[in-house]
């Protein structure tokens, strides 16, 4: 029983290494490169709705937040993929444990949840945009 603890341990281990060297980080100020640069820092997103007054600052956080969500999408697609590598590759039954495939599933879901978070909040800056306009 003891053998097998420290087997889980050691997959943990090497499980969150992986997985923290392969993702971009996202970090608060850090930002995933885009395909034509972001258009903007989490920190200036921040400074930008605490002073969003015109339709123009709404729509260029509602760009914002459509962005981030493509990033998440992208995350999850990932994780899809993982999942399906390790479905197709099996760890070993007796390594018990939740694994790499609940790991890919939560991950799944949490970065679908943030995507649609995101896509709710562009929504919600371009009715701002909307009303400012009016």
């Amino acid at each position: 029983m003891k053998l097998r603890s420290i087997r889980m341990a050691a997959l943990s281990a090497m499980l969150v290494l992986f997985v923290g060297a392969s993702l971009p980080s996202r970090a608060a100020d850090s930002h995933p490169p885009m395909k034509n640069g972001p258009i903007m820092t989490a920190k200036e997103a921040r400074e930008l709705i605490a002073t969003a007054k015109t339709a123009k600052d709404h729509l260029k956080l509602a760009r914002y937040f459509n962005e981030e969500a493509v990033q998440y999408e992208a995350e999850a697609k990932t994780h899809e993929e993982m999942e399906a590598a390790y479905r197709a590759n099996p760890l070993p039954k007796n390594l018990g444990g939740s694994g790499p495939i609940y790991h890919c599933e939560l991950l799944i879901k949490s970065n679908g949840e943030m995507a649609s978070a995101a896509r709710e909040m562009a929504a919600a800056h371009e009715g701002m945009a909307n009303e400012v306009a009016k």
